[in-house]
């Protein structure tokens, strides 16, 4: 609750020091930071603690402080779901619950690599996407820093009965997951957007997403590397 608390505080925030073309849905924009992308997680511990914690693990610390990127960031929430999950699933098979240090470096940056996108990325550079209707506006797919593909979008929202002219908001999706049946892939809105620290652009997932996007995905492959050791 305090962290769903924080996130309409930025929110709010934003919206009263912007003058002017903001996505409203969507966040901020011309948010301006005087400090990186890890410095800002690090400043906004309510949202960040765990996720600025497990960026230093994985080793993209320098990279999200010195590279040009655009990262697409969970909240702690994601990970703290994953870790549930993780240790639901060991519980289940009597093995020992495990804590952040125990997952391998090499496993949180697979994940958080996901979400790195090089160079800078506000939300006006993304093409519009319908997913009722993608064949006239697909989105564009890119190639994250992991080599992985998601297809990245803005949906243009309806105001006052009038298509297409309301607040505009980011859509990430697994576009893998199922290329036949876009709207059966795995996909999460941009909850705070155009976040601009001094190295690159930070947009803020919802706080309910799936890490990875894949339910299971994390709890597969941090059980493997567990195995291995």
């Amino acid at each position: 609750m305090q962290k769903l608390l924080t996130i309409c505080c930025i929110l709010l925030l934003a919206m009263t020091a912007c003058k002017k073309d903001y996505y409203k849905d969507g966040g901020l924009a011309e948010a301006r930071y005087n400090g990186s992308i890890y410095d800002y997680l690090v400043k906004n511990p309510y949202l960040f603690d765990t996720v600025a914690y497990v960026v230093e693990k994985a080793g993209l610390k320098k990279m999200l402080m010195e590279d040009t990127v655009t990262f697409f960031s969970p909240t702690d929430d994601a990970i703290r779901d994953a870790m549930n999950e993780l240790n639901n699933y060991r519980y289940l098979t009597a093995e020992d619950s495990v804590h952040l240090d125990d997952i391998d470096p090499a496993v949180w940056r697979r994940f958080l690599s996901l979400y790195i996108l090089r160079g800078k990325y506000q939300a006006k550079r993304f093409a519009r996407i319908d997913p009722k209707n993608v064949y006239a506006y697909p989105g564009i797919n890119y190639v994250m820093e992991s080599g992985y593909i998601l297809n990245i979008g803005l949906i243009y929202q309806d105001y006052n009965g009038v298509e297409a002219v309301g607040a505009r908001i980011i859509r990430v999706t697994d576009i893998t997951y199922d290329p036949a049946n876009f709207t059966n892939n795995p996909s999460v809105i941009v909850a705070t957007s155009d976040i601009q620290p001094l190295n690159g652009v930070l947009h803020v997932f919802n706080i309910r997403h799936t890490l990875g996007f894949r339910g299971g995905e994390f709890t597969r492959i941090a059980e493997q590397y567990l195995q291995n050791k």
